[in-house]
């Protein structure tokens, strides 16, 4: 099984070690408490090598398989 990630942008590859990634999440204050987000946010990944970050997966895929 080949988990090599290729980055887009710059042609760099390499095991998903070598990546960073960044999860985004938004905190929905009501009244002092913390309301959960109803959307989920797919995974940023950063190229180590140009810093640009990309999707592993299109980020609007479920909201096309609902509609």
């Amino acid at each position: 099984m080949d988990n090599r990630i290729k980055c887009p942008f710059c042609g760099y590859e390499g095991e998903p070690k070598d990546f960073e990634y960044m999860y985004e999440s938004v905190l929905y204050m009501t009244n002092h408490e913390v309301l959960r987000e109803e959307r989920e946010r797919p995974v940023l990944v950063i190229c180590p090598r140009c810093r640009k970050g990309f999707f592993l997966e299109d980020p609007y895929s479920r909201i096309k398989e609902k509609g």
